[in-house]
């Protein structure tokens, strides 16, 4: 079984592209996820995070349906199992996810093949199991607890999939984004699973191995391309796992000097972080020099990482996206400043609604 996770199809990035860049990237994201998939001929599964948000564009769920149909008419052996993932829920639940929509044709046609994890703890196989994204933290806590107490009938160990946190406490007040704490993970390893998580995108190793956080394959950002120099899938047999290398930096991205842009191929690489520093009276330029580099190059993305006057926190403004702007969690921040009872009495205001 290949284990692939936050794909992101339909991504949308306003920061550091052009309109045509920003076509390019969706475009590039989907061919590669077609070439990893194109050679399986057993079980793939997302775990989660298929497309960039709850809804994207109509043409992305055609062309990703046409994607896994092509694939899955190959051969009768192909089966599909999608995980609901943070991106693929809405509390308000009155709109149908692009996810769901996909999920949904992509069930009428295929029936068994195609599965759909979206409720809870569950079997994709007598081995593999999984969570998905649940719509708070004490739901999917639940789920958790089923999956310790679950009597594992078989080997030494299973492996559970999740779409969430490993021990981040930034998470723990934002349902948006699920979190799984050390002591449930010591449970959970007591109880015998192996645990492989989706949801971050950099990949690493906890536990012994026994705690994997695959990473997503693919980078759809500059951020994705910090702290690891590959990416990979993750492939479950019988025997144990085995990473399937997807990305390298190496051909895909590059650091550059703004002040050297000039001598930086415009065609070689796929994302891009502009680096150095510039005094107050330089700004103008850098910002200058940065926006008609993007006019020239082929690369998806571009971001300024300009440092103005040395400032401590200049690089990180600099690197704020408008996503990292939506993704700051509001409700969770205000949270933090009530009491228990006025936090529910609040959720319940937004539900009303």
């Amino acid at each position: 079984m290949l284990i692939i996770n936050d794909l992101h199809l339909g991504v949308q990035r306003s920061g550091g592209t052009t309109p045509q860049s920003q076509i390019y990237l969706k475009n590039w994201l989907r061919g590669k996820v077609r070439m990893l998939i194109d050679g399986e001929y057993g079980a793939v599964t997302v775990n989660g995070d298929l497309f960039d948000g709850f809804t994207v564009d109509i043409a992305e769920v055609v062309k990703a349906y046409e994607m896994f149909a092509d694939w899955m008419h190959i051969a009768p052996t192909r089966k599909l199992n999608l995980i609901q993932g943070n991106h693929d829920w809405n509390p308000r639940g009155d709109k149908m996810s692009s996810f769901h929509l996909l999920c949904h044709f992509l069930k009428a046609h295929f029936d068994d093949r195609v599965r759909v994890f979206d409720t809870g703890f569950d079997e994709l196989t007598p081995e593999v199991f999984c969570i998905p994204h649940m719509p708070n933290q004490e739901l999917f806590n639940m789920e958790v607890q089923k999956a310790i107490s679950y009597p594992i009938a078989f080997g030494s160990a299973g492996y559970l999939l999740l779409h969430c946190n490993y021990k981040n406490g930034f998470a723990e007040n934002s349902d948006h984004s699920l979190n799984l704490g050390d002591d449930q993970v010591g449970d959970l390893i007591k109880a015998g699973w192996k645990l492989v998580l989706g949801h971050e995108h950099i990949g690493y190793e906890l536990r012994g191995g026994k705690v994997i956080v695959v990473g997503n394959q693919f980078p759809s950002s500059v951020a994705d391309c910090l702290g690891n120099t590959n990416k990979h899938a993750l492939r479950i047999m019988h025997d144990g796992v085995a990473y399937v290398e997807t990305w390298g930096a190496g051909t895909s991205f590059a650091r550059a000097d703004w002040q050297g842009l000039a001598d930086v191929s415009s065609d070689h690489y796929d994302f891009i972080r502009v680096e150095g520093e510039a005094t107050a009276a330089q700004a103008a330029d850098a910002i200058s020099a940065i926006s008609k580099f993007r006019q020239r190059s082929r690369a998806f993305v571009i971001t300024n990482a300009v440092k103005v006057e040395g400032v401590v926190a200049a690089e990180e403004m600099a690197a704020k996206s408008i996503e990292d702007i939506r993704a700051f969690d509001v409700l969770g921040a205000i949270f933090e400043h009530l009491e228990p009872r006025e936090v529910e009495v609040v959720k319940g205001l937004i539900n009303a609604n």
